[in-house]
C-alpha cells in the first residue's frame, strides 16, 4: 500500500514537471500557498506534488520537510481510513480496529476524516467487545458444562462404589438367606399340605351336609304328606257321612240322617284347625295351593252340614221352602267340597 502511495507521488511529480505547474523563482510563495491549501482541503497527494516542485525550485527548508512528512502520514491515514470503512461495511470489525488503532486517522485531529475514523473505531471496539462478551459467555457455558460433566462422573463413581458395597453386603448375607429360604420353602410346603387336608375335610363335610339336607327335606316332605293324607282322610270320611245323611233324608229317616250330619260335622271341625296349622307352618311353597283346596273343601263341607241339618229340621214338611232350600244348598256345597277335595287326592296319589 505504501508503495502505491510513493508511486502516486512520483507520478504526480512527473505530471507537475510536465506543465501543470509553472515554477519560477518568483513563484515560490505562490506554491507554498497552494501546498497549504491542498493540505488544508485534505488533498494530500496534490500537496506532496507541490512540495516536490518547491524543493526543485531550491526553496526547500526544514519546515517544508516536516510538512511533507506530515502530509505523507496523512496520505497513508487516508488509505487506511478507506480500508477501514470498507471493512466496516463488510462487518469485519476486528480488521477495522486493527487498521485504525494508533493510526494518524484517529490520533491526528487535522486528518480530514478524523471524526468519521473515530466513529468507525468506536463502533468496531463496541462490536469487538460484544463478540468478546459472546465468546466469554460461550466459554463460560462450556466451562459450566465441563464442571457439570465432571460432577456427573464423580457422582457415577460414588454410586458405583456404593453399589459395589451393597453387592458385597448382599453376597455376605446370601449364604444366611439360603438357609432361611429353605426353611421358608419347607414351611410353605407344610402349609400347603395342611390347607389341602383342610380343604378335603371341608369338601367331605359339605357332602355330608348336603346328604343331611336331602334326608331332612325328604323326611319333611314325607311328614307333610302324612299329615295331609290324614286330614284328607278325615274330610273324606266326613263327606261319606254327609252322603249317608242325604240318603237318609231321601228315605225320610230324620234321626239317622241327623246322626250322620253330626258325625260329619265333628270330623270337619277337627280337621280344619289342624289343616290351617299345617298350611301356615309346614307346607312347602310348591304345595300351598293344594292345602288351600283342602281348607276350601272343609269350609264347603261345614256349609253342607249346616244346610242338611236345616233340611232334617223340616223333613216332615218336605214340600216347604225351608226343606227344599236346605237340601238343595246342602247338596251344592257337598259337590263343591268334593271337587276341591279331589285336587288334594290327586296330589297325594302323585306322591306315594
Amino acid at each position: 500500500m505504501f508503495l502505491k502511495v510513493i508511486v502516486g507521488i512520483a507520478a504526480l511529480s512527473a505530471l507537475v514537471t510536465g506543465g501543470y505547474f509553472v515554477v519560477r523563482e518568483d513563484g515560490a510563495q505562490e506554491l507554498s500557498k497552494v501546498f497549504n491549501d491542498n493540505l488544508a482541503s485534505g488533498d494530500y497527494l496534490a500537496a506532496l506534488g507541490v512540495a516536490g516542485k518547491i524543493k526543485e525550485s531550491g526553496q526547500g527548508s526544514s519546515e517544508l520537510d516536516a510538512a511533507v512528512s506530515g502530509a505523507a502520514r496523512l496520505l497513508v491515514a487516508e488509505d487506511i481510513y478507506r480500508q477501514a470503512a470498507k471493512a466496516s461495511d463488510e462487518a469485519r470489525f476486528v480488521d477495522v480496529r486493527a487498521l485504525l488503532s494508533g493510526s494518524e486517522a484517529v490520533t491526528n485531529p487535522s486528518f480530514k476524516n478524523y471524526v468519521e475514523a473515530q466513529a468507525l473505531l468506536s463502533e468496531a471496539e463496541a462490536e469487538a467487545a460484544g463478540a468478546a462478551h459472546k465468546t466469554a459467555v460461550v466459554i463460560s457455558n462450556l466451562e459450566e458444562k465441563a464442571k457439570a460433566e465432571q460432577g456427573k462422573r464423580q457422582e457415577l463413581e460414588q454410586n458405583k462404589k456404593k453399589l459395589e458395597g451393597m453387592l458385597s453386603e448382599k453376597e455376605k448375607s446370601l449364604s444366611a438367606s439360603k438357609a432361611e429360604t429353605a426353611e421358608a420353602k419347607a414351611q410353605a410346603l407344610q402349609s400347603q399340605k395342611d390347607a389341602e387336608a383342610k380343604q378335603a375335610a371341608l369338601v367331605a363335610e359339605q357332602a355330608r351336609a348336603r346328604e343331611l339336607m336331602v334326608q331332612v327335606e325328604k323326611e319333611s316332605k314325607q311328614k307333610f304328606f302324612t299329615e295331609l293324607r290324614n286330614y284328607r282322610d278325615m274330610a273324606q270320611k266326613g263327606r261319606e257321612q254327609l252322603d249317608n245323611a242325604v240318603m237318609e233324608i231321601n228315605a225320610k229317616r230324620d234321626v239317622t240322617a241327623l246322626i250322620y250330619v253330626s258325625q260329619g260335622k265333628i270330623l270337619f271341625e277337627e280337621a280344619k284347625p289342624k289343616s290351617v296349622e299345617l298350611r301356615n307352618s309346614r307346607t312347602p311353597a310348591l304345595f300351598q295351593g293344594q292345602v288351600d283346596d283342602l281348607l276350601r273343601s272343609l269350609e264347603q263341607f261345614t256349609e253342607a252340614s249346616k244346610q242338611l241339618r236345616n233340611a232334617v229340621a223340616y223333613m216332615d214338611e218336605q214340600s216347604s221352602t225351608e226343606f227344599t232350600n236346605g237340601l238343595s244348598k246342602g247338596k251344592a256345597a257337598l259337590g263343591s267340597a268334593t271337587s276341591y277335595l279331589s285336587n288334594v287326592t290327586s296330589l297325594i296319589a302323585s306322591n306315594p
